[in-house]
């Protein structure tokens, strides 16, 4: 898929169930991610609103730096977003690459064809370090607005950071697997990225988990 094409849900979900090897888990995290950014700017955009319709009361001044706090949250999401479908991209081409690496290293004696394997597995493992990176900075304007929200949107806010929480989840698991005890930066990241991850996880069910005693929304 070049970068900047447009392919519906269901024709990804068909090339992704296809016998073929890419796309795969990679491009799913990334896509996952970008799902939760898209849903996190949803509220957002809600947020925004309500606070521009209490610009008007008493509580002005207040409202209107909550609306400049979401204006740059907005912002900042959708680039994430953008960025996380450009992974998505990014990542079907880069096994690509490593599939040509393999097909190379036929050639070539084994300390030569081990190197260029390696090289390539790093190379692709980049992609999904960076959407574990692109999830943590969802999740950070999420928990930010967990308690700013109304009930009515804490739902759809804390379903959007689990939606990337996922995605972030695939991208740090899969350098892992990808790398294994290879003495790498990326490797060291990754385990951080995926213990923050789950952290974050564990935050947003412990937020669900409180609300048990809060009115059912029909009753707010």
């Amino acid at each position: 898929m070049s970068e900047g094409e447009r392919v519906s849900m269901e024709a990804f979900l068909l090339k992704l169930s296809a016998r073929t090897p890419a796309p795969a888990g990679g491009a799913a995290g990334a896509y996952s991610v970008a799902v939760g950014a898209a849903l996190c700017l949803m509220v957002l955009r809600f947020a925004a609103s309500k606070n521009e319709k209490a610009s008007k009361s008493e509580e002005a001044s207040k409202s209107e730096e909550m609306m400049n706090s979401v204006e740059v949250d907005l912002k900042r999401v959708d680039e994430l977003s953008v960025r996380a479908v450009r992974l998505a991209q990014e990542d079907e081409s880069s096994y690509l690459s490593v599939l040509s690496a393999f097909r190379l290293s036929r050639t070539l004696d084994p300390t030569e064809a081990s190197e260029v394997k390696r090289n390539a597995f790093v190379s692709a493992s980049r992609i999904p370090s960076e959407c574990a990176k692109t999830a943590l900075q969802v999740c950070e304007v999420v928990m930010s607005q967990v308690d700013c929200v109304s009930s009515h949107l804490l739902g759809d806010l804390i379903a959007a950071g689990l939606t990337a929480v996922s995605g972030g989840l695939i991208g740090a698991q899969l350098v892992i697997a990808n790398l294994g005890d290879t003495d790498s930066e990326l490797v060291d990241q990754a385990q951080r990225d995926l213990n923050e991850l789950l952290g974050v996880q564990s935050v947003l069910l412990q937020v669900l988990g409180d609300k048990r005693s809060v009115s059912p929304l029909w009753d707010i």
